[in-house]
């Protein structure tokens, strides 16, 4: 009894050692699908896509900094100090990928934006609760 115990413990800690390590080769992400598909939508070449993907990584970044801070402020801004803020972000967001993308691609970028997430978005958080709730709802 103590035998098999002791080897059912040993195969319980290799297999746990063993999914703990990440393969060298990892899947891509929901992040490099969602800037797959963007950059068919957009119909992007190589270097559009790396620097549209470096730009909006940034911007991502910038905007959590920006929410750290005044969560640790402890102050909470107003709505319209909200939608300022984020239509300021919305247009330094659009002079940076204006270097870089056409006048067509710019439009197609913003109009995608506007669909919000789902079948013509790029995607979210909204996409991922909405598939949530569609998969709990069929259990």
């Amino acid at each position: 009894m103590k035998s098999q115990v002791t080897l059912l413990a040993l195969a319980w800690l290799s297999s746990s050692v063993a999914l703990a390590q990440t393969p060298a080769t990892a899947a891509p992400g929901p992040d490099a699908e969602r800037m797959d598909r963007m950059a068919l939508l957009l119909d992007l070449d190589a270097y559009q896509k790396t620097e549209v993907e470096k730009i909006l990584k940034e911007h991502h970044e910038k905007m959590r900094a920006e929410h750290e801070a005044a969560r640790a402020s402890g102050t909470r801004p107003s709505r319209e100090e909200m939608q300022a803020k984020r239509e300021q972000s919305k247009a330094e967001l659009h002079t940076k990928l204006s270097g870089v993308l056409n006048e067509t691609q710019l439009k197609k970028f913003d109009a995608l934006r506007e669909a919000g997430p789902g079948p013509r978005g790029f995607g979210g958080r909204k996409d991922r609760a909405e598939k949530t709730t569609t998969d709990s709802a069929s259990n």
